[in-house]
């Protein structure tokens, strides 16, 4: 498997296909380049597709700085200046999101389109007493203490009865995290704000969400974090995947890769 030095950090990563370069950036639960599957054989077809693994997870080793969004926006950065990629298209689920959201801020001339799915510009403040209770747990006594939970709340009933090859898969690499290296990048998304600073945003945007999304990064309700995004990013437009929670890409792939693919392939010059 590829893999470059990045910031002092060893990145694994992959490039599929050819065309215009899209870069897919994974969650924290399902900590690797692998979240992306479905899509990666469906985009690779009119796309450069770029996964890799966040420092700390999946296989790319942790290194020495914080582990948190803005080191993982100027690690995106290194990694598209190794592959010579002076721009790219982003989609970044979640943490992905969050990161997404970082670097097209800093670097508006290197997105060329961004994708945006189950995340937020913030997590609403009400969410850190439980969030600091789950990662002592997780600290003390391992992933697998929040698995079940985890998978709960991101796949609806129906689809984990009908898919268990795919809940074992999940829990694989869920429980495969580093606990120091999730616990550190969950408090570090606890104090993640960028909601103010979403209008430098100015490429054509794609705003994603499950319609069952309840976890914390949808919000105090579904879809409110999606339609923060959608009014605080000019032009941006939203995409509701009914019969998904948090993971559409997963649980409506289908569904999720035509809405992404029709955005992707807009008329040259057409807004989001």
């Amino acid at each position: 498997m590829p893999s470059a030095l990045i910031r002092g950090a060893d990145c694994v990563y992959e490039v599929t296909g050819t065309g215009p370069p899209l870069i897919l950036i994974h969650s924290i639960g399902l900590s690797t380049r692998q979240g992306w599957r479905a899509q990666v054989p469906v985009l690779a077809r009119t796309h450069r597709v770029v996964t890799y693994d966040i420092r700390g997870l999946g296989e790319s080793a942790a290194g020495a700085e914080r582990l948190g969004v803005a080191t993982f926006a100027a690690d995106l950065a290194g990694l598209m200046d190794h592959l010579s990629l002076p721009r790219a298209a982003l989609m970044g689920v979640s943490l992905g999101g969050f990161i997404a959201q970082a670097f097209a801020i800093a670097n508006p001339d290197r997105v060329s389109a961004l994708v945006l799915v189950s995340t937020a510009c913030r997590i609403a403040a009400g969410n850190s007493g439980a969030r600091a209770q789950r990662n002592a747990r997780i600290r003390a006594e391992g992933m697998g203490v929040a698995a079940g939970p985890q998978l709960e709340s991101h796949f609806s009933g129906a689809f984990r009865t009908a898919h268990p090859e795919i809940m074992d898969w999940y829990r694989g690499h869920y429980c495969a995290n580093d606990p120091a290296h999730y616990t550190a990048i969950m408090e570090d998304l606890g104090t993640f704000d960028c909601c103010d600073r979403l209008g430098a945003i100015r490429c054509p945007t794609l705003v994603v969400a499950g319609a069952a999304d309840a976890g914390a990064v949808a919000g105090r309700v579904p879809l409110e974090s999606a339609k923060a995004l959608c009014a605080r990013i000019p032009g941006a437009r939203l995409e509701i995947i009914e019969d998904a929670h948090h993971y559409p890409q997963i649980e409506q792939a289908e569904a999720f890769n035509r809405a992404v693919a029709a955005f992707l392939h807009r008329p040259a010059g057409e807004g989001a």
